[in-house]
């Protein structure tokens, strides 16, 4: 055999042996792991596995502990599809029935409760005394003037609805009034404190005059409760205050619960100019003070927001 035939052969047995495979891992090492989708991994429900490197070192086992996305539950605090989002999809017939220890945030409510076709979005309090409170409205201040405005809410929309829900920005959910039974007030003064104005529970309220029926005072400050709670209702086209003037006409034309007139304003100041570029939402400085929060050298000073919350 020639010496060119015999090269030929020996490269052709060697091109038809075996080859021979390195390890990619250490046998019994351990590494984290996730089939779902990569944007849900660590969110909400979902969370990483962990697999483990065979015996000969040539792959990994299955990824044991993983959770994956799965259909969103209405029954449970969890983000089982893992958007981060809670229950985003589901209905309630009101804050309270949402399920304990959900976060607080944005759900959505009966429709029937609130008047409409479509389910309101609402903000829910779930943290505070056993969670369950729906903002019926907030009041946030605001340098570019745009909150006082907001306020002027004619006699038919009283149980209507402005704004988005949020803690950041104006809202008000009227229609909330027809279905509260237990209240309270709280504002955030300019430093970010935020303190309780006062609790109180009703039986109801009466449609036409805005007056609750049954009011009482359960805790807070009796002369908050007094004068923004307990007495008339006024917009701009309705005067039921206490006041031998319209409190809402007088005031820059906020619709409240006003007596003769108020201690806190959802929209205007008392003092002069009562509009105050527009800010928004004022307490009397005595009454800041005597709640521990910030108060400048006037008579009736800005806070960063006022809320009311309602439950039934």
């Amino acid at each position: 055999m020639s010496c060119a035939a015999a090269a030929l052969l020996t490269a052709a047995a060697c091109s038809s042996s075996p080859r021979k495979f390195e390890p990619i891992c250490v046998p019994g090492t351990e590494e984290l792991c996730y089939s779902g989708p990569p944007s849900t991994a660590a969110v909400g429900a979902c969370k990483t596995g962990l697999k483990t490197c065979n015996d000969d070192g040539m792959d990994y086992g299955p990824c044991e502990g993983q959770v994956r996305p799965t259909d969103e539950l209405c029954d449970t605090p969890a983000d089982e599809n893992c958007d981060g989002k809670v229950n985003e999809a589901c209905v309630y017939p009101s804050c309270a029935a949402v399920p304990a220890g959900s976060p607080s945030g944005v759900y959505l409510s009966d429709p029937a409760a609130a008047g409409a076709i479509q389910p309101p979005a609402v903000y829910c309090d779930m943290e505070t005394d056993g969670g369950g409170w729906t903002l019926l409205y907030n009041s946030v201040g605001s340098d570019t003037g745009t909150t006082m405005p907001f306020w002027d809410i004619p006699l038919l929309q009283r149980f209507g609805g402005k704004g988005e829900p949020s803690l950041s920005a104006n809202v008000y959910a009227g229609w909330l009034y027809l279905h509260g039974t237990e209240y309270r007030d709280e504002a955030e003064d300019l430093d970010g404190k935020v303190a309780p104005l006062f609790r109180a529970t009703t039986t109801g309220i009466v449609p036409e005059t805005m007056r609750f029926t049954s009011p009482e005072l359960v805790s807070g400050d009796s002369e908050i409760y007094a004068a923004q709670f307990a007495a008339g209702w006024s917009s701009s086209d309705f005067d039921g205050d206490t006041s031998t003037s319209n409190c809402s006409e007088q005031y820059s034309h906020v619709t409240q619960h006003y007596s003769a007139c108020w201690v806190y304003n959802l929209g205007s100041d008392a003092d002069n100019p009562l509009d105050d570029t527009g800010w928004g939402p004022h307490l009397q400085s005595a009454a800041a003070r005597r709640l521990g929060l910030h108060a400048d050298e006037s008579a009736y000073t800005r806070v960063r927001r006022i809320s009311r919350w309602v439950r039934w």
